[in-house]
């Protein structure tokens, strides 16, 4: 049996804790950004029509920057932020390695190697007409987002069948594997920004390797949904699998888990939940580090009570950093990638160091 940390009434009051400090960031969030717009404001403008309250005239502009970005941006935090913190804790299960996080297995780099690809290749694909069916595999035609996703998907397959071994995988060879391969297409990916003729293509393909929510919409997040909100339920249904999976394969398999078969199945969920958030907004570092870290403390291991309290963190979290990278130097906006970089590499060596033995 998983040993637990809190009681059941001290895990309800983390819970509730969690929700009410992820509401107050979204709220606070609401208000966040160059519109010279108080708080209550935003508030009134989208509780109007649940209040049947009406804004005046002189408002029109700054409600649809609301509808139209503020909120579509809030939600995409609350979603990527909780996927990530899931994807997190999974891969941690998966490796039995603390230090693992949605990006360990190159999914992050190898999108980075579609968005580049497509920089270059855009007005050909374009000219071709394939933009069409390009429209399936991402919120955005021909295009970064597109192209990443489905790089995303090839990167760990390769991964997981480089390091798989007459069908058996260890997480030692998964985590090589994956630090190789991310290296390799790093130097791939820089190799055709170098070659690339058009600046503005170049950074633009730069500004959405660095992360951030300032481009998503209510398409793109419709796009992303369809994609990461099955995973994380299929995620959410797996846990035993995961509490099993800590104990070591041999213990797992006598338990009764098909181990080669449930760690290929979560990983390929993981990429597809993965893939479908890098190729919207970018590489997003460390949320699924820092999150499960700071909870499973107060939780305990098992995963069936990890997973709730984690995902709603993760979403508070990156909410959080989303409005503070609006107001850090607004009217100039951080992408939150480099504010959950600056936060997540720090901790990422602080653990590493306590995990010298």
């Amino acid at each position: 049996m998983i040993a637990t940390r809190l009681t059941r009434r001290g895990y309800v009051l983390l819970l509730s804790a969690g929700l009410l400090g992820t509401l107050l960031a979204a709220v606070v969030s609401l208000g966040a950004g160059p519109a010279d717009r108080p708080l209550f404001a935003a508030l009134e403008i989208l509780l109007g029509p649940v209040l049947g309250l009406s804004h005046a005239p002189s408002e029109t502009v700054f409600a649809q920057i609301v509808w139209d970005i503020r909120l579509p941006r809030i939600l995409s935090a609350l979603l990527v932020g909780g996927a990530l913190a899931i994807i997190g804790t999974t891969l941690q299960a998966i490796m039995r390695n603390p230090l693992a996080d949605p990006y360990i297995l190159g999914i992050s780099s190898g999108a980075a190697v579609g968005a580049a690809l497509a920089a270059g290749l855009g007005s050909w694909l374009l000219s071709g007409g394939v933009g069409g069916w390009m429209k399936f595999f991402g919120a955005r035609a021909v295009g970064a987002s597109g192209a990443a996703f489905v790089t995303a998907l090839v990167s760990v397959l390769i991964v997981y069948s480089v390091a798989s071994v007459e069908g058996r995988i260890t997480p030692v060879r998964l985590l090589l594997a994956g630090v190789a391969y991310s290296a390799f297409a790093s130097a791939l990916t820089a190799f055709i920004l170098y070659l690339l003729p058009d600046a503005a293509a170049v950074r633009g393909v730069i500004f959405w390797l660095l992360g951030g929510l300032s481009n998503v919409d209510w398409t793109g997040l419709g796009w992303m949904s369809v994609a990461v909100v099955p995973s994380l339920l299929v995620l959410g249904m797996a846990s035993r699998w995961m509490n099993l999976l800590l104990l070591g394969d041999d213990s797992a398999l006598s338990l009764g888990l098909d181990v080669a078969k449930a760690r290929l199945g979560l990983i390929l969920v993981t990429a597809l939940a993965t893939g479908a958030i890098v190729a919207e907004v970018g590489a997003v570092g460390f949320v699924g580090l820092i999150v499960p870290h700071a909870v499973r403390p107060l939780t305990g291991p098992d995963h069936r009570r990890l997973m709730p309290v984690v995902f709603i963190f993760g979403a508070g979290l990156l909410v959080a950093m989303d409005g503070l990278s609006r107001t850090i130097l607004a009217p100039q906006e951080i992408p939150v990638g480099i504010l959950t970089g600056l936060l997540g590499a720090p901790f990422f060596l602080f653990l590493l160091r306590r995990s010298r033995g």
